[in-house]
């Protein structure tokens, strides 16, 4: 992510614990702040965009899909069996 395409600072006071925490995620993502902006981007991600037949719905609806598609084909076409 470009730094110029930030446009707020903020600034947060964590106790020694979450402090800690933060520090340990940050070395896996790169910084303190990354790990903030993922956190922030999970919490705002809606339960419907996880969900594996609201994607393929909107995806891949099967009227639209290369191959017809029923009922009958709707697990192997989510889950591959």
């Amino acid at each position: 992510m470009l730094y110029y395409s930030m446009s707020h600072r903020t600034q947060l006071y964590l106790d020694d614990d979450q402090h800690r925490w933060l520090r340990a995620r940050a070395r896996e993502a790169g910084s303190i702040a990354a790990v903030v902006r993922q956190l922030i981007d999970q919490a705002r991600r809606t339960p419907l965009e996880d969900d594996s037949l609201i994607h393929y719905l909107t995806e891949a609806p099967p009227a639209a899909a290369a191959e017809p598609s029923s009922v009958t084909d709707l697990d192997r076409d989510l889950y591959g069996r």
